[in-house]
């Protein structure tokens, strides 16, 4: 089995995870977790063999490359179970996330790893088409695209940072993390924001029988990303919303039709037709009497 169907198996049977797998390093084949800012990459064969949380954090937070992973037996090592428990008890959580809660750093993870039965699964609770009953990948990025722009404009306006991991948010984008203040500018948020829309978009590939997103087509997706988050931050109307159904060139010759000239007009043709029948039945009685006589 290859790194990534053995890595795949793990992560469905360790839920706990996917709070700290960040990603596959192509180079080495290995697993790369990250915890409290620590980043370290690990061997399938020496993850699979983690099968709880702490031992998870201890492992990361070891330096010294020559020591075993962490089992039950090192566990119990008094001075590191210590310092450990201390400063789990001690540091602030950064996401208040329950190991079962899923985020966009899953959406992420799964897309690297190609799972589209994973994707599904997840999709499946909030992206269902309602016409076709099916999976519809172009709700579920309109779906992270409009709470990430009421997010980010969130963030603008009580200045507070846009976080850029995506575990702080749940898989429609809404954030679950701490809010922590910052003095970026609104422009940088907004674009950086785009990041979780892009999630979605890398996703897409899995779904090419619905969407195919060029670099082209990303980039002009960013654009109108930008511009309709500022509209509404600025209660803007957007261009779709005042575009005029009746051109401005027709309107302007409907208001000037002379409407009551139209109606006399009307009634001057219709005298002249009554006028010739009256003719015509004149000749006709005339010749009669011609006859008579």
């Amino acid at each position: 089995m290859d790194i990534k169907s053995r890595l795949v198996n793990y992560y469905k049977n360790n839920l706990f995870i996917q709070k700290y797998i960040k990603g596959l390093d192509a180079g080495t084949n290995e697993i790369v977790l990250v915890y409290n800012g620590k980043i370290k990459n690990i061997p399938i064969d020496t993850l699979e063999k983690i099968t709880d949380e702490t031992s998870l954090i201890n492992y990361i937070n070891i330096t010294n490359a020559e020591v075993t992973p962490i089992n039950a037996e090192v566990v119990e090592e008094e001075p590191k179970e210590e310092v450990l428990e201390e400063t789990i008890e001690t540091k602030p959580t950064t996401n208040a996330i329950e190991p079962s809660v899923e985020t966009l750093n899953d959406i992420k993870i799964l897309t690297e790893l190609k799972n589209k039965a994973a994707l599904d699964n997840i999709l499946s609770k909030f992206a269902i088409n309602e016409t076709t009953g099916l999976i519809d990948i172009n709700k579920a990025i309109q779906v992270v695209e409009n709470n990430t722009m009421k997010e980010v404009i969130e963030s603008i306006k009580n200045n507070y940072t846009f976080d850029l991991n995506p575990i702080n948010y749940d898989v429609q984008g809404r954030l679950i993390g701490e809010k922590i203040p910052d003095a970026l500018s609104e422009d940088e948020k907004i674009v950086s924001s785009f990041n979780n829309v892009k999630v979605y978009l890398e996703a897409s590939k899995m779904y090419p029988e619905q969407v195919n997103y060029s670099e082209e087509m990303i980039n002009k997706k960013l654009g109108e990303y930008i511009e309709k988050t500022k509209g509404v931050l600025y209660n803007k109307p957007q261009k779709a919303e005042i575009t005029p159904i009746v051109t401005p060139e027709v309107k302007k010759e409907l208001v000037n039709k002379p409407v009551v000239n139209d109606v006399k007009n009307a009634g001057f043709a219709d005298i002249i037709v009554l006028s010739m029948i009256v003719i015509v039945y004149v000749v006709i009685i005339i010749n009669l009497i011609l006859k008579l006589a």
